[in-house]
């Protein structure tokens, strides 16, 4: 057996001749392992070190000084490392923590001896304050260095921003995103310690990002990453590689499983999953959908400890409700009961997939996911013309889009905030028709956050919230559920619901928090129409969020 090791701060390589069964024995002991396809060389994180030196040179703490002292140097490093991260994890920070919280003086340390690492901080526990002292604390040292955050658009100017210039004032900051390619250019050239853009621009820009010489990143809703398969989780986990600290954010990082860990877990470590998505997905988890053609995944049952344990080892969260006294909250289903002629329509469409309006009009629903697209709608009181939507598109000859079939949710949304008096509340909502409508009939009382919105807009509509000069917040979900305080309120109406686990739970927080900042015990209403897609849609938001949870509680340290 000859085989050459090569050690770095990056990763560790093991080279040997084609057809070496003693080295690929050993090599078969060390998890995850990268390899070519000839089996001669193989790539594994630093992290298995004392390992790898065991195996390939029985090599341990008692005699590393027969190590080369670069390789010693990365041992000690890899042993610190372990043995402060482990303290910490079960003893709490030591620090002073000025301004911050135990558990954020926890994230804190560990960012000094973890160059890598996932902080799932629940909402409302303070991530934006965190990691702004841990790039100040860096920028101290080294007042060369540069940073950059990665976050949605919504959270530049009402997270980062706002906490930036409030916290740390003297840090200089520069927002790339603008309204023109050209004056996002422009700002490419200005000279800052840290820079700010929206995930969503990141791969168009990524060129330009990498000639600033990021030293570290912090993307802001890692969840952003859950799907193998996207062009900015691809794209992250290339940058992450020539960035010397990198760390993750989110309060629901695998909203819908565990497999959506795998390109976050990559980021952080390269080597220290497996190669390739298909691998990781084939080791640790199964496939019970019954038809061929879907994936349905569940964790496999004897590697379930193995998987979370190695969440674990890069990642931990924290629960707001373990480290901050909050008001406590109420979630009140409102049962309403549709008119009969929407009955009979809904009834209809779910039974033959099709609805007739009269005037030769027919909407169809072609597929399941189109079916349940349909019966949501319905249940809100309208129906979508997706056929006459296309058309219009191609000809140009307006058709009747929309039909709206009654008014009874919106009747019942009247009588419940009259019910409130003066209280402000955030309304969500999923569909256009619904802000169209509920704009009509509120006026100036509210302020509307929802994809017809651009930035400038949005951030209007939040201010004014805020400010209490609207009473209410109509938003969709998916364009205000990360990261945005909105305590000033503690009513939240659900006027519809969409099948998102990770939506949902992020739009409940943005009222609820620390007594400090959210005295008032925080009520959620639900609209369930009796008997309809509601009821389904709401049980399966829930059980979501009790898979999701399972995990998240595995990755809990001490405090």
């Amino acid at each position: 057996m000859g085989n050459k090791l090569i050690i770095n701060e990056q990763f560790i390589e093991i080279r040997c001749d084609r057809g070496d069964a003693a080295t690929l024995e050993l090599v078969n002991k060390i998890p995850y392992v990268h390899r070519n396809r000839v089996n001669t060389v193989f790539r594994t994180t630093v992290r298995n070190i004392d390992l790898v030196l065991k195996l390939f040179r029985n090599i341990d703490e008692s005699n590393i000084d027969k190590a080369p002292p670069a390789v010693q140097r990365i041992y000690d490093k890899e042993m610190q490392r372990r043995s402060v991260t482990k303290a910490l994890l079960e003893h709490g920070p030591t620090g002073d923590p000025g301004f911050l919280w135990p558990h954020q003086q926890l994230g804190r340390e560990l960012a000094e001896v973890n160059n890598r690492f996932a902080f799932f901080y629940d909402t409302r526990t303070g991530k934006t304050p965190m990691s702004l002292q841990i790039i100040v604390d860096d920028i101290k040292r080294n007042p060369h260095h540069k940073w950059l955050v990665l976050c949605p658009l919504i959270l530049i100017e009402n997270a980062w921003l706002e906490d930036a210039r409030n916290i740390f004032p003297e840090l200089r900051v520069v927002n790339l995103h603008d309204t023109s390619k050209a004056k996002r250019l422009a700002k490419f050239k200005e000279d800052a310690n840290l820079y700010i853009t929206n995930i969503e621009s990141f791969v168009q820009y990524r060129e330009h990002i990498e000639k600033l010489g990021i030293h570290g990143c912090f993307v802001d809703e890692s969840s952003a990453m859950k799907s193998s398969s996207s062009k900015f989780a691809k794209a992250a986990v290339e940058f992450a590689w020539n960035v010397k600290r990198w760390y993750l954010l989110s309060g629901t990082p695998a909203p819908n499983g565990e497999w959506e860990y795998y390109r976050q877990l990559q980021s952080i470590d390269f080597y220290g999953v497996h190669k390739s998505w298909t691998q990781f997905k084939q080791y640790f988890f199964e496939n019970v959908s019954r038809n061929p053609q879907y994936e349905k995944l569940k964790v496999r049952e004897d590697r379930r400890e193995e998987l979370l344990s190695l969440i674990k080892s890069y990642s931990l969260y924290v629960d707001k409700e373990d480290v901050l006294e909050t008001p406590g909250r109420d979630f009140i289903e409102v049962e309403l009961t549709m008119p009969n002629e929407l009955k009979e329509h809904y009834n209809k469409l779910k039974k033959q997939l099709y609805l007739e309006l009269g005037d030769n009009i027919v909407i169809t629903a072609p597929s399941t996911a189109a079916s349940l697209n349909k019966l949501n709608q319905v249940t809100s009181g309208f129906i979508i013309d997706t056929e006459a939507m296309k058309y219009n598109k191609i000809h140009g000859i307006p058709q009747q889009e929309v039909h709206l079939l009654s008014e009874y949710r919106f009747e019942a949304l009247d009588k419940l905030l009259q019910g409130l008096g003066d209280e402000q509340a955030i309304i969500w909502c999923m569909y256009k028709k619904e802000f169209e409508i509920l704009k009509k009939r509120l006026g100036d009382k509210c302020a509307l956050v929802y994809g017809d919105t651009n930035i400038n807009e949005k951030n209007a509509a939040i201010r004014a919230f805020k400010e209490e000069k609207v009473r209410y917040l109509i938003a969709n979900p998916a364009s205000a559920d990360k990261g945005l305080t909105l305590t000033n309120a503690h009513i939240a109406i659900y006027f519809s619901l969409g099948y998102s686990y990770e939506l949902f739970k992020q739009s409940i927080e943005r009222i609820y928090g620390s007594v400090v900042k959210q005295p008032k015990r925080c009520k959620y209403y639900i609209f369930i129409a009796k008997g309809t897609i509601d009821r389904v849609i709401y049980n399966t938001i829930r059980s979501k969020g009790d898979m999701s949870m399972d995990v998240l509680n595995h990755l809990k340290g001490g405090l």
